[in-house]
């Protein structure tokens, strides 16, 4: 077959360039999410949404008290196709990015206030000398994954605190398929609350994300593990006002999120769990708190800990009051599952270094 010289000549042609700009401006934008700069655009999105310059928002948490401690706050995404990998589905590496967003948006939701607060007292006892903010960094970051999100695949971020020491805050993701849970109130949108808004646990899902279910459905059920989690997340950050570690728990007080604490109580050490109150202690023996937690079942405890957003009608947890003890057993529960996981913390001293032979040094795209 003759090269038609003529036809080739004319597709080059300038205006024939408008096709492929209409269809890379198309491809941009169904993948908006990994273009150049985006994920700080997105950062931007949150610190505009919450304000922590602001000594007044519409997030305030004072108006609601220590109810909101441990309540998630839900962010909506979809998995883009330059997020997927070679197996066609959302790659291990880009959750760590979305992790990133619904956190600051819990920090920013709950703990602005407090961060805000907790900087100007310091400020005022340091003799208004040194910075006014305190800096939130993060310490370390874990994902399990259970199941793939696929192209093109919508998801929510479920993001709540999970427990804090002395030094440490720890907050917990599950990436869960949107939809297919719902909370039974909305503390900071009531209008949602017109909706017949009541925890829907997926008791069947049988679609194309998860193909034939049944049997892994059932071992999935028996095992505590939600049926609608993609993955979990769990991560950890410490304040700093220049050198200074500055307490969780002082922010926390400051952002109006804790009740009043009892004079004999003291916050335990970095990591470290309270022992298991004997009968007649102000902490409940019961539940999921006082449970043998083993790095075997710390991960199911967390995903546990998602499934019991399911309260049925009489057993509202929001409708009681929010004691000392019963943020502290909370917090214990959650400080239970922290400290495992901070064990692989000693994953560094296995580091040999120069003191042993290697495989080879490679070369990758820089």
């Amino acid at each position: 077959m003759a090269l038609n010289i003529n036809g080739l000549l004319l597709t080059l042609r300038p205006e024939s360039h408008i096709v492929w700009k209409v269809l890379a401006i198309f491809f941009a934008l169904l993948n908006l999410k990994q273009l150049p700069f985006v994920w700080h655009l997105r950062v931007i999105n949150g610190l505009l949404q919450y304000r922590p310059w602001q000594s007044k928002s519409r997030y305030d948490v004072r108006s609601i008290g220590p109810s909101a401690l441990f309540r998630p706050l839900i962010l909506t995404s979809r998995a883009t196709l330059l997020e997927c990998d070679y197996n066609l589905h959302k790659s291990n590496s880009t959750y760590f990015s979305d992790f990133d967003i619904g956190r600051l948006h819990l920090v920013l939701c709950l703990c602005r206030i407090g961060i805000v607060k907790t900087g100007l007292e310091l400020w005022e006892k340091n003799g208004r000398k040194g910075p006014k903010s305190l800096g939130f960094m993060m310490g370390g970051v874990n994902i399990n994954f259970r199941r793939e999100i696929k192209p093109a695949q919508a998801f929510e971020m479920w993001t709540r605190i999970l427990t804090w020491d002395r030094k440490w805050i720890y907050t917990v993701t599950h990436f869960v398929k949107k939809g297919a849970v719902r909370p039974n109130g909305w503390l900071f949108q009531p209008w949602r609350n017109s909706d017949k808004a009541q925890t829907q646990l997926v008791e069947e899902v049988v679609d194309e994300d998860i193909g034939t279910q049944g049997k892994k459905q059932n071992e999935e059920k028996k095992s505590g593990t939600h049926p609608a989690i993609f993955a979990t997340g769990i991560a950890k950050y410490v304040a700093k006002r220049d050198r200074l570690t500055i307490p969780p728990e002082l922010i926390l007080r400051n952002a109006g999120l804790l009740p009043p604490k009892p004079k004999d109580h003291e916050t335990p050490p970095v990591s470290e769990t309270p022992a298991a109150p004997v009968e007649g202690d102000a902490l409940p023996t019961t539940g999921a708190a006082m449970k043998d937690i083993t790095s075997e079942n710390a991960e199911s405890l967390i995903d546990d800990a998602f499934k019991d957003g399911k309260i049925v009608e009489g057993e509202r947890e929001d409708d009681e009051e929010w004691t000392w003890e019963k943020v502290e057993r909370k917090r214990v529960e959650g400080l239970q599952i922290a400290e495992k996981w901070n064990l692989t913390e000693g994953l560094s001293e296995l580091f040999d270094g120069d003191r042993g032979t290697a495989l080879g040094k490679y070369w990758d795209i820089p």
